[in-house]
């Protein structure tokens, strides 16, 4: 039974009083929900139970994951359990009422992942919390990986990982349809597996003689494969009433695994493009950031725009790409969401001729070494020397520490997500709730007639 604090006709009682008083009011607050969720479709005349949640609890439910950085069951239990968390998404659970679906929550992140649009979503952000941002003329940009999780590719295990896939799918092609096992040596090479992944030492020899018989194995695998299909064709069974699409896709990404392996044996050394490096996650290419401790990262690349320390996205994509070559559309993006750019802080890589030319054309200080003769005034020397100063202490310290800030507490250290769609929603929420707190914190810090005017 609820404690009724107020009149019932006004609508509030205890928990709405102490929901007022708690973070999650101010996160919510601090985010457009209704004009992100009128981006999301309206189902109409959808038969059987009313839904848990609508769009805007659709929404609110992104923020809530990075916000509070926890698995998708423990999200479930503070739904059931926390009356603030009930607010904050929009619901009323009663009182003896419980939320027992668990694929609750990664069903409604798929749904929301299928309609997100950064392009979309993004500006209407920025136009919500522009209001609070206290100098929108100067950027900073750079460049960073969010890392999937993932076991560290190699080679060998990504030929076992489609050996062992192929061989499983051959069973149960079998045990489906009536037919008789094919067979292969997949025991005797679990065994050799086994004993080279336990090995300290890999030597090249032993790789490349471990890679031939994966080749071999995988060569061998597809060929069953299309001897079954063959057999189930002929007992009028077709092979998509066995496998379902995700299965399709899979064995065509083993087979496009094998060219590219097999290739990359007969020429060792030698480039391949748009190389494969995770079965389960194919969508992934190496990205060579050239750091001390981790050359190569795999995951998702992205060309950041920071404006009053707030991180937005300005190009996505999980191929490598020169970030030197985005600084014009990235200042682009700002004249388009935050007016006219005066100063620009940038990495030294982005500091190359035609990108020194652009800024010099929009009268646009940057941070970058100047080239050429010295200016002859000293005075002017010394002031463009002390604001490029500024400009890089700034990009190293608040850009860079934006980017640990968002890793370690927002979820964003490791993307768990299980498809390129989710993973991307994972990205993007995670950044824009670490927005939301920065705006959050700088409203309560403000003075007391800017936080009254806000």
């Amino acid at each position: 039974m609820q404690l009724s604090l107020y009149p019932p006709e006004i609508g509030l009682d205890v928990h709405w009083h102490k929901y007022q008083t708690t973070e999650y009011y101010k996160l919510r607050q601090s985010l457009p929900i209704k004009e992100l969720a009128a981006l999301l479709p309206t189902k109409q005349f959808v038969q059987g139970a009313p839904a848990w949640f609508d769009n805007e609890a659709r929404i609110a439910l992104q923020f809530l994951k990075p916000y509070l950085g926890c698995s998708d069951e423990k999200l479930l239990e503070h739904i059931n359990t926390n009356f603030a968390v009930q607010f904050f998404l929009g619901i009323n659970l009663k009182y003896n009422e419980r939320i027992k679906d668990k694929n609750l929550i990664w069903q409604t992140r798929k749904l929301v992942a299928h309609h997100l649009d950064i392009s979309k979503f993004q500006p209407l952000l920025i136009a919500h919390w522009k209001p609070d941002l206290r100098d929108t003329r100067i950027g900073l940009s750079d460049a960073t990986c969010y890392e999937s999780y993932i076991k560290y590719p190699t080679d060998t295990k990504l030929l076992w990982d489609c050996c062992e896939y192929l061989h499983k799918t051959i069973k149960w092609i079998c045990s489906e349809v009536g037919l008789k096992k094919p067979r292969n040596k997949m025991k005797d090479q679990r065994v050799k597996q086994s004993a080279f992944n336990k090995r300290k030492k890999k030597t090249y020899k032993l790789r490349q003689r471990r890679r031939r018989a994966l080749l071999y194995l995988l060569n061998k695998l597809l060929l069953q494969y299309l001897g079954v299909a063959t057999q189930a064709d002929q007992q009028k069974v077709h092979i998509t009433a066995v496998l379902d699409k995700y299965s399709l896709d899979k064995i065509a990404c083993v087979e496009k695994v094998y060219e590219q392996q097999r290739w990359m044996h007969e020429h060792p050394g030698q480039y391949i493009a748009d190389r494969i490096v995770s079965l389960y996650k194919p969508y992934l290419r190496p990205i060579v950031r050239g750091k001390e401790n981790k050359r190569v990262e795999f995951g998702a690349k992205l060309n950041t725009w920071q404006v009053d320390g707030l991180n937005f996205i300005e190009h996505f994509s999980f191929k490598a790409f020169h970030e030197g070559n985005r600084l014009k559309d990235g200042i682009v993006f700002h004249h388009q969401h935050f007016g006219k750019l005066r100063h620009l802080g940038a990495d030294a890589i982005y500091a190359t001729n035609p990108n020194r030319r652009f800024c010099k054309r929009f009268n646009i200080g940057t941070n970058f070494k100047p080239k050429g003769r010295k200016k002859a005034d000293k005075d002017i020397r010394r002031q463009e020397q002390q604001l490029r100063k500024l400009i890089s202490k700034q990009r190293a310290t608040v850009l860079e520490g934006a980017y640990g800030n968002d890793k370690n507490h927002y979820g964003l250290r490791k993307i768990k997500a299980r498809n390129e769609k989710t993973e991307v929603l994972w990205i993007f929420f995670g950044m824009m709730c670490a927005n939301a707190m920065k705006i959050i914190k700088r409203k309560a810090n403000a003075p007391p007639h800017l936080a009254k005017a806000a």
